[in-house]
């Protein structure tokens, strides 16, 4: 299937056993998102915004509810099915960046391309060539990550989590380490990458200004949404 992916939650918990504790990171969240549309998750920190996020990419089975991508209940599947969809068709853009520190700019995303079973090819032409010219990483395709400065290596993780096409975009926290005028360049390039796919972009982040440009922002407070409002997206 092609096309960006809906998502819907119904009912959806995480608990935690802590110290001989239950924690409940995430406590009855009913949540619908239309396919193409972006959405910020915000919240204060603790508040379950990154558990959820982990839920809808697949990373972890909620302990209650259900969560559906498309038609399909991820809830539901065991984690080999859910490292096949993680791997076909979601791009995760981490605040660490998660880079192979032996690998050049260029090699990590066309090693992602790789994972995926892409026969893009490498070099200039192929699609991550096409992606690092794009974010204007160019000149610096041949450095490893720590020749980088911080927001050539989130770049570097932006390409890296297009290079499969993916149909949904989630961002955990992707300008939190940068100042804001890098983040703003950042977030810039994130929709730039949502309109190169037009995949469905769920963002977690702090920054209301991040969080003002996206379509939506749906706020969370001890695991349960209490704010779900439209956003309006400046340029």
């Amino acid at each position: 299937m092609t096309g960006p992916m809906s998502l819907r939650l119904e009912g959806v918990t995480k608990q935690y056993r802590a110290g001989g504790a239950t924690i409940k990171a995430v406590d009855g969240v009913d949540l619908v998102i239309e396919a193409g549309s972006s959405v910020a998750i915000v919240g204060p920190s603790g508040c379950g915004k990154s558990t959820l996020l982990g839920m809808l990419g697949g990373l972890e089975k909620p302990s209650g509810g259900r969560i559906w991508l498309d038609t399909t209940e991820i809830s539901a599947l065991p984690e080999t099915q859910r490292a096949r969809i993680r791997r076909e068709s979601i791009g995760f853009v981490f605040q660490s960046y998660d880079l192979l520190p032996f690998l050049t700019a260029q090699e990590n995303v066309e090693f992602q391309s790789a994972l995926t079973g892409d026969n893009g090819g490498n070099g200039k032409d192929s699609r991550a060539g096409q992606l690092i010219d794009r974010l204007g990483l160019s000149e610096h395709s041949s450095k490893l990550p720590d020749q980088l400065s911080g927001g050539q290596r989130q770049r570097v993780g932006i390409a890296r989590a297009l290079a499969h096409g993916p149909r949904l975009i989630l961002g955990d926290e992707p300008t939190g380490e940068l100042d804001s005028e890098t983040s703003a360049s950042v977030l810039d390039l994130i929709l730039e990458a949502q309109k190169i796919t037009g995949a469905t972009l769920v963002v977690v982040t702090h920054d209301a200004d991040v969080a003002a440009r996206l379509d939506r922002i749906v706020t969370l407070r001890d695991g349960r949404v209490v704010s779900d409002r439209s956003a309006v997206r400046h340029a």
